[in-house]
């Protein structure tokens, strides 16, 4: 179970990279499936911001993942969960709530899946 968990959670670390990557190549598309959809460059800082976010969050998963280090990813992954339902504030916020936020209430399924598979690893390790 624990390199099944540590695989997965890797898989998703390189999945939050991507999405964080892709917003500073391309922040119109990205904005777009994010749920706030603008249309020039001059519009898409905090896409940038989110890109940020995401790349480095990934980055750091992946290393940890790497390493197999447990705990410390079980805490991103904990912490992290609380990235979508802020994303999604910030939508109902701007537009209200709608179809959009249906990309952030599956992240934040996923994140707290792989959260939860990555406590019980370490907790039947100790």
């Amino acid at each position: 179970m624990r390199a099944t968990a540590v695989w997965i959670a890797g898989l998703v670390s390189i999945l939050i990279l991507f999405l964080g990557v892709r917003a500073f190549l391309d922040p119109v598309a990205a904005s777009a499936s994010f749920g706030l959809p603008m249309h020039t460059d001059a519009e898409t800082t905090f896409v940038r911001i989110y890109g940020a976010r995401n790349a480095l969050l990934g980055a750091m998963g992946l290393v940890l993942a790497a390493r197999g280090m447990i705990r410390p990813l079980v805490l991103l992954f904990t912490l992290a969960t609380a990235l979508p339902l802020l994303d999604g504030a910030v939508i109902v916020s701007r537009i209200g709530p709608g179809h959009e936020l249906v990309r952030h209430g599956a992240i934040l399924l996923l994140l707290a899946t792989v959260g939860l598979a990555l406590w019980r690893t370490s907790e039947s390790g100790r």
